[in-house]
């Protein structure tokens, strides 16, 4: 099949058995050995199967065109926010600043290629030279649709702009007569170089009336009366402008009256002694022969178009740009149409439909479909009275700001410019960003902060929670428990917050201490997310009371996590020995109240069956610290401190009671 590139796999089990397939997000193939026959499935189970990636050729992804797609991004945004209560003559001027700078960021992309083509190797010198072609292509068509499509255009008289846009594009005739203009009456006549006459004509199909004066000058018979008539008639010629004065009509009777003058000189015979001059007379005289004697020095139909409207209908109008085009393409001889031919086709006839249609089909990956049409789509909303009315039809746009947002999406290092054109992407957008944001993939922990954060801004929950759910259990694997923590909130997963909380408990019935303490100590509400976490986040609290010297706060949030059963049951022992210090504390620290509390957990804690061992499924790193020998001694020690503070409290708040209700002074000093 002609135009298919076949590519080969270097493995031979794929060469014995064959080829399976399946299609991955982001255009790429995922390539494997397989094979339905038995007897060859077991070879494919006792040997190592390797998988391919594959994907397209993406220009844009080249090293160069990376700028090229950071700055245009830039100006979408900026085209976005262009104000919508502006007149519609005012958006379109700061629209068409837009495109200017859009046309500059190409020029800018073009002449880094060319710096790189000319440094790099000779396989990726065709790369670069390539990347040229294609690019250069972009930019003049968007410059004629930059003309067409979005400039607003006084009276609607298109040749000067036509003009500049062929004179910008194809400037070669006038570096040729730079030089003769430098190097003149260094060696012979001017008018005997290869290149003279052919540069003159160039010139003059260009309508460069003062480059043409400069180069007939150097003409040995420059005060000949065949050269003094036509450099007058040169400057002499008429050339339109909306601000010149004249209208339409005025300009056309005096064309007329200057081509005729110019006609008369020709029958003359003034010019005859020169046959290369009276051609170029003929020329801007309008005659088809001569037209069709120097056709071949227009290189393109379109240019031969220009050069035929300047001397033909110097005040063609827009709506009238198809018909010309194809009578100069028949007169020309162009028999196959490029892709750059059809566009230009599309353009010239203001068919938007059809010219989004072909830059679609070009080879750039989407880039140049998805700018120009925005541009064109933004254009299209703000229309001037008395324009050539285009509309882009919202669907179509939002497709191709898709499509190319999926694209970007799709590399590691530029899906986050992908991300903003998915969101101008009112109906569709949300779902594209949702499904292809799951699928970027995570390297390390800032991608996945960024990932967060960007799925954060726009409301998709989910994707959050997934991202945070892949780096707890990567950080767990790692065991990194309080990283893995911090994702487990981000994700606000409550179940992995808890197994994350009875892992920390866990380590600190075995150790004694918890790692990562400054985050434990700083849950805030997160701490909320879970009974487990919860408990944890107090039982730090708790600590921090109890370095700060705050005994009753501490006792206070120990009694009221035992009571409210907040705590695990197979960490209960654990509070009950941090209790001991306060217990028999000078001061009475846990009232009376406060006692009976512990003693009724200590006792429930007792009833437990298998309480000796202390050792549930999910704590047996907690037989480390309480095990079956000293769990006697423990409990003792625990009795006996509950004792002594029940004791003493019921004393001190007994004599507190009698003092208040007899304030007696006796009463007052047995206290």
């Amino acid at each position: 099949m002609e135009g298919v590139k076949t590519l080969a796999i270097p493995d031979s089990l794929c060469e014995e058995l064959g080829v399976a397939a399946k299609l991955l997000p982001g255009d790429k193939i995922a390539a494997f050995s397989f094979n339905l026959q038995d007897d060859k499935k077991r070879k494919v189970q006792t040997t190592e199967v390797k998988l391919h990636h594959l994907r397209q050729n993406i220009v844009l992804f080249h090293p160069v065109t990376r700028k090229l797609i950071n700055e245009s991004n830039g100006a979408f945004l900026a085209g976005q926010k262009i104000a919508k209560k502006e007149s519609a003559s005012e958006v379109r001027s700061r629209l068409l600043k837009l495109s200017r700078q859009y046309r500059s960021i190409i020029r800018a992309c073009l002449e880094d290629l060319q710096t790189e083509a000319s440094i790099v190797t000779d396989e990726e010198k065709d790369v670069c030279l390539h990347l040229v072609t294609i690019f250069y292509n972009i930019e003049f068509l968007w410059h004629l649709s930059e003309i067409l499509f979005v400039d607003i255009i006084p009276g609607d008289a298109v040749l000067p702009h036509l003009l500049e846009w062929v004179r910008f594009h194809y400037f070669h005739y006038e570096r040729q007569a730079a030089a003769m203009i430098t190097t003149s009456g260094r060696s012979s006549p001017a008018e005997t170089q290869a290149k003279y006459w052919e540069t003159l004509t160039g010139l003059v199909l260009q309508g460069r009336t003062d480059a043409a004066r400069a180069v007939l000058k150097l003409h040995s018979a420059a005060n000949g009366d065949a050269i003094c008539a036509a450099d007058a008639l040169f400057q002499t010629m008429p050339v339109y402008s909306a601000y010149g004065g004249l209208s339409v009509t005025e300009f056309n009777m005096t064309w007329k009256f200057w081509q005729n003058e110019l006609k008369s000189k020709i029958e003359s015979g003034i010019f005859a002694s020169k046959p290369e001059l009276e051609l170029l007379m003929q020329v801007m005289a309008g005659e088809p022969d001569a037209f069709a004697k120097v056709r071949s020095q227009c290189g393109t139909w379109y240019q031969y178009m220009v050069a035929w409207l300047l001397y033909t209908e110097p005040t063609v109008k827009t709506f009238d740009l198809s018909f010309h085009a194809s009578k100069c393409m028949t007169a020309f001889g162009q028999s196959e149409l490029r892709e750059v031919d059809l566009v230009l086709l599309a353009i010239l006839e203001c068919n938007v439909n059809q010219v989004v249609k072909h830059i679609s089909a070009t080879t750039e990956n989407g880039w140049f479909a998805a700018h120009l049409t925005n541009l064109l789509f933004l254009s299209s909303l703000h229309p001037v009275q008395g324009s050539f009315q285009r509309k882009i039809p919202s669907d179509l746009h939002e497709q191709l700001l898709l499509e190319y947002g999926a694209l970007l999406m799709s590399h590691q290092s530029l899906w986050q410019v992908g991300v903003s054109y998915l969101d101008h992407c009112k109906t569709y957008g949300r779902h594209y960003l949702e499904l292809l944001l799951s699928h970027v993939p995570i390297s390390n922990e800032s991608k996945a902060l960024l990932v967060v954060q960007v799925a954060r801004n726009r409301g998709l929950f989910e994707i959050v929670s997934s991202v945070s759910r892949v780096m707890v259990r990567r950080w767990l694997r790692l065991g990194r428990w309080g990283a893995a923590l911090t994702w487990a909130l981000r994700s606000q997963d409550s179940k992995m917050a808890s197994y994350l909380a009875d892992q920390y408990l866990q380590e600190y019935c075995a150790k004694g201490s918890f790692s990562s303490i400054d985050i434990l100590e700083n849950l805030g509400s997160s701490m909320l997310l879970s009974d487990r976490l919860t408990f944890l986040g107090k039982y730090c609290e708790f600590h921090q009371l109890y370095r700060a010297g705050d005994f009753r706060e501490a006792a206070t949030l120990l009694v009221s996590i035992m009571i409210s059963k907040l705590a695990p049951k197979y960490f209960w022992m654990t509070l009950l020995i941090d209790s001991l210090p306060l217990l028999e504390s000078n001061d009475i620290i846990f009232t009376s109240s406060d006692t009976y509390g512990l003693s009724q957990c200590l006792e429930e804690l007792l009833l437990e069956k298998g309480i000796v061992s202390l050792s549930t499924s999910r704590c047996k790193k907690s037989q480390k610290s309480v095990n079956d020998a000293e769990m006697p001694d423990k409990i003792n020690l625990i009795r006996v401190a509950l004792a002594r503070n029940l004791a003493r409290a019921l004393n001190y708040e007994a004599c507190h009671i009698v003092k208040k209700e007899v304030p007696d002074k006796d009463v007052f000093l047995l206290s």
